[in-house]
């Protein structure tokens, strides 16, 4: 609120200031016309909080596209290469906040209560004036006899000369003693403020100086309306009686008797009247009066000042979807509207997309963020720590941006933006090819007739679609946007997914994608076996407990991990160390089981808090991957209603922990870290049916609003918290109710009987999941038909309970053996799915 004020106060002085210019410079004397002036500007002080803004001049800007070669990356982009949407730690994953001495002052709960204050003892000290006065207009009696003029005239005891109160003249008994020229000059000047309103004009200058009472331009603008006032009024009394020297004496004879109220219009105050009686002697002529004709052209030329001042101007970048449907060329609906692809290393990128009237930014296996787009263009992202910026001499034209993440400023290098359609018609010949998509994974683009087709390792064949010039499309979703060289020759192709982000891809020749591929077949052979023995692989423990120790002392071992994962670490190292540095050392490690992946699942105690361990060993002994995912201490945690937003701090010195928030609201849903002074931080946007995870620490509070940003409920991290649901009938129940339902879904065996014939025939019903779903389906859909297919045939699924995030738990007998299983249905539709050991 204060920072609303503010500015309207400022955007207010500035309105003034160019009324004032413009009366100067235009060199304007009559008082008429200052005054219709002022009131225009006051009217427009009083409307400037609730009206800003809205005009609002928006102008397109569309960078250029300037393909950038691999080799202009800088050096040190190559350490934030990811090959894996997991990663082992969250970006934002941070140690302990260190604890702070003393009470922590929030300036800003100081200011509104300054401010507040302040306006209001000006707001009573108005409405005790006001409830006196017109106590004592009420007590005063109606003036007996002819009177001069057409208005209501009291006499009052209580006043020592003639004043105004709203359309009531006020005067003392003694009027009636008063020689002729005195009475009809007092009257003259009394119903010249009636006639023009004055009373209701000051009043409302000082309601606005109440207000804005810290913006020295109210309280000028309230002495220069009330001045305006007296000298029209003085006009009009001097034009009546036409002798000047004789109005002058009768002013300085009430200024030395009356003493006005808070709320009287008084003819004569001794502040102002030497002023006004040198004006009177000094005037040569009368000032013309104004007709409500010219006063309305008066307005009528301030109202594009009011509007600049009001306004503000907002940037954008066009929208290339809608230009090419404009066009006529290629159809909108076939793709997602990007805006600019921004290469972070050589299979890391920064995506800026927009969807509906938001802008979102993603990084490649991480959750898209919201945007906060301010007048200058993007500003920044929030997410646990960081800002986008562009060159500021280049107008955000330039092929490049800095990305601030985790206090380091990293410039990425534009790869692609949305381009226009194909001029003219390109073989199709120079796609056709193999890209490498991640350490285990290939791409392959094959020629079929006049289309082109793509498959990832061990997944199924999907046509692709032309979008424009080098892009395609995945059923008018998942964009493909072909890179070239300086020689023109395709050589990367940039996979933008809706769930990881975008992926760059590198061209390579046949003997490494076979290579590649029957790697990755190695890994899919070997999976269900150790799914279903359940045994660790030989000297895994020991890795993991060594790796720790390296961690804690900020020296890994690269040599014992494989290339992406070294990657990895090399760029997340500061982070991990804090992190294992906070847990303490460690207590106990424990073998959990096999995932179907087939990563090792390992449970650790430390001596400050939990953690899980997921661990997968190449056939040469290095570990080629690691998940690592911190589960708190053992405090519950808890769920706050909004009510407490105000109350609850960031807690130092607590344990890591990874939270997990699912949306089931129906509707987007914002997300909030709140810090150590209690303000929001943090923001991220969860889609419905979709889920949010991030590594925070116990009892550090979080958040959740709707999409405008009201708040639903305090999600307070611990042990009952780590997965939480969102669902309109539950918000604000406290933790633990899912586990409360005793009865499994209505259709939800069902359900899983289908997905689970679906996904052994290598044909999931996609349709009826969400996007959520479907995408993880098809990631693990080679591990999982393998797995089932060594498992044999289903014979019996048994419900054993409920998870934290409202999902059934069911054992599945199979011919060869059994498995867990975990799902979520609602209206039909599955929203969660999970195989393995799940902790």
């Amino acid at each position: 609120m204060i920072a609303t004020l503010a500015e309207a106060a400022l955007r207010s002085f500035v309105l003034g200031g160019v009324v004032w210019f413009g009366l100067t410079l235009f060199r304007v004397r009559n008082p008429h016309v200052h005054m219709t002036a002022w009131v225009v500007v006051l009217m427009a002080s009083l409307a400037m909080p609730f009206v800003m803004h809205w005009p609002t001049l928006t102008i397109d800007r569309l960078p250029p596209s300037i393909p950038v070669p691999a080799e202009s990356w800088p050096a040190d982009i190559a350490l934030l290469e990811t090959s894996q949407p997991d990663l082992p730690i969250a970006p934002g994953a941070l140690a302990a906040p260190p604890a702070r001495s003393g009470v922590p002052i929030d300036w800003w709960l100081v200011t509104t209560i300054v401010y507040a204050g302040v306006a209001a003892l000006l707001l009573l000290r108005l409405a005790i004036g006001l409830g006196l006065t017109w106590r004592l207009t009420r007590a005063a009696k109606p003036l007996k006899g002819a009177q001069l003029i057409d208005a209501d005239i009291r006499v009052s005891r209580d006043v020592g000369g003639p004043v105004t109160f709203g359309s009531t003249i006020l005067v003392p008994p003694q009027f009636a003693s008063w020689d002729a020229k005195k009475r009809i000059a007092v009257l003259a000047h009394e119903s010249a403020h009636v006639a023009n309103r004055d009373f209701y004009v000051l009043l409302l200058a000082s309601l606005n100086r109440a207000v804005f009472w810290f913006s020295p331009f109210s309280w000028w603008q309230l002495a220069r309306l009330a001045e305006l006032a007296e000298i029209i009024s003085d006009a009009q009394a001097i034009e009546v009686i036409d002798d000047r020297l004789s109005y002058a004496e009768i002013l300085l004879d009430f200024a030395s008797s009356v003493k006005p109220r808070p709320m009287e219009l008084a003819m004569a105050r001794a502040s102002t009247v030497r002023a006004r009686v040198e004006r009177i002697v000094a005037a040569a002529a009368m000032p013309v009066a104004v007709g409500w004709r010219k006063r309305l052209w008066i307005a009528a030329a301030i109202v594009p000042a009011v509007i600049v001042s009001t306004g503000m101007i907002a940037y954008r970048t066009p929208d290339p979807a809608s230009a090419i449907a404009d066009g006529g060329e290629v159809p909108a609906q076939h793709y997602r509207p990007f805006v600019n692809f921004y290469a972070m290393g050589p299979a890391s990128v920064f995506a800026i997309f927009r969807e509906e009237d938001e802008l979102y930014g993603q990084l490649t296996g991480q959750r898209k963020l919201r945007l906060s787009v301010g007048s200058d263009g993007i500003a920044s992202y929030a997410a646990s720590s960081g800002e986008i910026t562009f060159p500021a001499d280049a107008e955000r034209r330039s092929a490049e941006l800095m990305l601030r993440m985790n206090g380091r400023d990293i410039r990425a290098v534009r790869l692609a933006e949305m381009p226009t359609a194909a001029a003219e018609a390109v073989s199709l010949d120079q796609y056709v090819g193999w890209y490498k998509v991640a350490p285990n994974r290939v791409l392959t683009v094959r020629r079929d007739g006049d289309k082109l087709q793509v498959q990832e390792t061990v997944q199924g064949r999907a046509t692709l679609l032309a979008e424009g010039a080098d892009v395609f499309s995945i059923n008018g979703d998942n964009l493909l946007i072909f890179l070239r060289d300086d020689q023109a020759k395709v050589s990367r192709v940039l996979v933008q997914n809706a769930i990881f982000g975008a992926r760059l891809a590198p061209r390579i020749d046949p003997a490494a994608a076979k290579a590649i591929e029957a790697d990755f077949a190695r890994r899919v052979a070997a999976v269900p076996d150790r799914f279903r023995e359940q045994v660790p692989v030989a000297g895994g423990k020991d890795m993991i407990l060594r790796g720790i120790e390296d961690l804690r002392r900020g020296m890994p071992n690269y040599d014992r991990m494989s290339a992406p994962l070294a990657a990895k670490v090399h760029r997340q190292l500061n982070e991990m160390q804090a992190t294992f540095v906070a847990l303490g050392p460690v207590e106990s490690l424990f073998f959990r089981g096999v995932g179907p992946g087939g990563y090792d699942i390992y449970g650790a105690k430390f001596e400050n808090g939990t953690a899980e361990f997921r661990l997968l060993l190449e056939p040469d002994g290095k570990a080629g991957d690691v998940i690592f995912r911190a589960d708190g201490n053992d405090e519950l945690g808890g769920i706050l209603p909004c009510s407490e937003e105000a109350n609850v701090r960031g807690r130092a010195g607590t344990s890591p922990i990874r939270i997990m928030v699912y949306n089931e609201l129906g509707e987007d849903i914002r997300v909030f870290n709140l810090d150590a002074d209690g303000n929001r931080k943090s923001q991220s946007v969860v889609r419905s049916n979709m889920s949010w995870a991030a590594t925070t620490t116990v009892n550090n509070p979080w958040v959740i609003a709707d999409k405008s940003g009201r708040c639903l409920e305090v999600l307070m991290p611990g042990r009952q918290t780590r997965f939480h649901n969102v669902e309109a009938s539950n918000l604000g129940a406290k933790p633990g109710r899912a586990a409360r339902r005793a009865v499994p879904i209505a259709n939800g065996e069902e359900m899983l009987r289908r997905y689970i014939e679906g996904v052994g025939k290598g044909r999931p019903d996609y349709e009826h999941m969400t996007p959520e779903v479907a995408d993880i389906t098809r990631q693990q859909l080679p591990f999982d038909q393998a797995i089932l297919a060594r498992l044999g045939a289903l014979r019996a699924l048994s419900f054993r309970g409920v998870t934290a995030l409202d999902s059934d738990i069911y054992i599945a007998q199979f011919a060869n053996g059994s498995a867990e299983w975990r799902i979520g249905v609602r209206n039909g539709t599955i929203t969660k799915i999970a195989l393995g050991p799940n902790f």
